[in-house]
């Protein structure tokens, strides 16, 4: 079990070591780009949300990797199996866009050529202003969400090593944040409102991977029982692997390892979550598939990510088992990354 952080302090020495590795409950330490040690190509920052609910997907993303930075939108619909998406990228960016270096404070405001996204960050809630006003020849790709963040709701930060000592993950991982706003995708307009129970996640990273880099993460948000419910499964790369956690009305309670299995020659049968110590035991049922290769010569991806429906079983930190059932409808996704960048 990965020590857990509790104090403030800075996230890297004047060489680029990490002071100290681990989870947290909240974004503890400081991150500061000045003490990465690293070639600006090295350096991976973004913030990615996915707002959801079992209709539609919508993700938001801003990222700057070092050779390429990268402002996007884009919309699944899971009942049409359809996919849309609009972005903008700046080449050679080596950090330019300034990325904040916490989650907690700071807006983000970027645009390039006609495009714009914007992330406004307040104490309990998070405002995102996104206009792609070329998309599908003029009808345009824009909307304002809000995202409710309580200020006493736990999140899954990690502070993850790997054998170079000057490369790192700092990842917050943050469910269950309700969503309301609207937003257009060509001829097609969408009104979000807490009837409709979507939620909002946020992968928050600041790192330096080695080039090839593997990955599996879970990820899910709603309720159970008529509680707010979350969970987050992340594990396979560094050198510690214990970025797990359930939320129930707000509280995080951590994990130790947990791994989950697909059959691999047919990937629409239950993917399957475990934990050696049984506080895990999950089912998650595919309703839509993405398996993508992109492949650009010294840069190539490999996703294989499934959305669907969580059942089963999970146990807290007072022993108490929270039972998923069909009914709570509690939808997600599961993914397989393998990454050469």
């Amino acid at each position: 079990m990965q020590t857990e952080i509790t104090q403030t302090g800075d996230l890297l020495t004047l060489d680029g070591v990490l002071t100290q590795s681990g989870w947290a409950r909240q974004i503890f330490l400081q991150y500061n780009r000045n003490h990465v040690k690293s070639h600006p190509f090295r350096i991976k920052e973004w913030d990615f949300y996915e707002i959801r609910n079992d209709k539609y997907d919508l993700f938001l993303v801003v990222y700057d990797v070092g050779y390429q930075a990268k402002i996007q939108a884009t919309f699944i619909d899971f009942k049409n199996k359809t996919k849309k998406e609009a972005s903008e990228i700046l080449w050679f960016s080596k950090g330019s866009l300034n990325l904040p270096p916490t989650s907690d404070v700071g807006d983000i405001n970027i645009k390039i050529k006609n495009s714009s996204w914007k992330s406004i960050r307040k104490p309990d809630h998070r405002i995102f202003k996104f206009d792609f006003p070329d998309f599908e020849d003029g009808k345009g790709f824009k909307g304002e969400i809000k995202l409710e963040q309580p200020k006493n709701m736990d999140t899954m930060t990690n502070v993850i090593p790997f054998n170079k000592k000057n490369q790192f993950v700092y990842a917050q991982k943050i469910n269950c944040m309700p969503a309301t706003g609207k937003f257009q995708v060509g001829d097609r307009k969408i009104e979000i409102s807490r009837k409709d129970r979507v939620y909002g996640c946020l992968d928050w990273t600041r790192a330096v991977f080695p080039y090839r880099v593997e990955w599996r993460w879970a990820s899910a948000s709603g309720k159970v029982n008529n509680h707010n419910f979350g969970l987050n499964f992340d594990y396979g790369f560094g050198t510690e692997s214990s970025k797990n956690m359930i939320f129930f009305d707000s509280k995080g309670h951590h994990l130790d390892e947990v791994t989950y299995t697909w059959n691999s020659s047919n990937i629409e049968e239950d993917w399957i979550f475990k934990s050696m110590d049984e506080r895990i035991n999950l089912k998650l049922h595919p309703t839509f598939i993405e398996n993508e290769k992109t492949n650009y010569i010294l840069l190539n991806m490999k996703v294989l990510k499934v959305y669907g429906f969580f059942t089963g079983t999970v146990v807290l930190d007072n022993r108490e088992k929270i039972h998923i059932r069909k009914e709570d409808q509690l939808f997600g996704h599961a993914e397989h990354v393998i990454n050469h960048w």
